[in-house]
């Protein structure tokens, strides 16, 4: 109940803080980066990749205004990328992930936002041995840091940096390491 009063009375107060808040409202985004799936716990300290790879995306969000400066909010986002590493026939790589979770922006100046985000993630494994496939979602926590500058008022470009711990695969951990650009438009 106190977090229904709470989302309430934040709505409430948006339209007091929406004259001033640049960053706030529906947005859309499209993203384009590089993907390092790795993993670790191998029992050597090691971090290993299994490939890398281009990726395209895209993100939905809505950022309500809490201050004059500070927006949280609601998002999801897709990437897909095709990282891959194959030893004789055996291949493994990446086909997909899903974060969806929550944003704290913080205005750094007239044009420019700083943001957190940190969510649910969903990575999809796929592994191939000769004419056999087998596809594998990993579960895990995924938080991402980054920058956006506003060139007008609904449009927007940015850089992220993006980290996930998706648990276990055959007993080694598995990570995502992300970077991307975006370039988005609010509504």
């Amino acid at each position: 109940m106190k977090k229904i009063v709470l989302l309430a009375a934040l709505v409430a107060a948006q339209p007091a803080f929406a004259k001033d808040a640049t960053f706030s409202g529906l947005r859309a985004e499209l993203r384009v980066g590089y993907e390092t799936p790795t993993v670790s716990g191998l029992g050597d300290g090691e971090v290993y990749k299994f490939g890398n790879s281009a990726s395209i995306g895209a993100e939905l969000g809505y950022d309500i205004p809490v201050s004059r400066k500070v927006t949280v909010g609601p998002f999801i986002n897709y990437d897909y990328a095709r990282a891959k590493d194959c030893v004789d026939s055996y291949c493994i790589g990446s086909d997909g992930n899903i974060l969806a979770g929550g944003r704290v922006g913080v205005a750094l100046g007239d044009k420019v936002e700083g943001y957190f985000k940190l969510g649910y993630d969903r990575f999809r494994i796929k592994e191939t041995q000769g004419s056999l496939e087998r596809s594998t979602n990993l579960d895990g926590v995924g938080g991402e840091l980054g920058l956006n500058y506003q060139f007008s008022q609904r449009a927007y470009a940015g850089f992220s940096l993006n980290y996930a711990d998706l648990g276990k695969l055959y007993g080694a951990n598995v990570q995502r390491r992300h970077v991307s650009v975006q370039v988005g438009t609010r509504f």
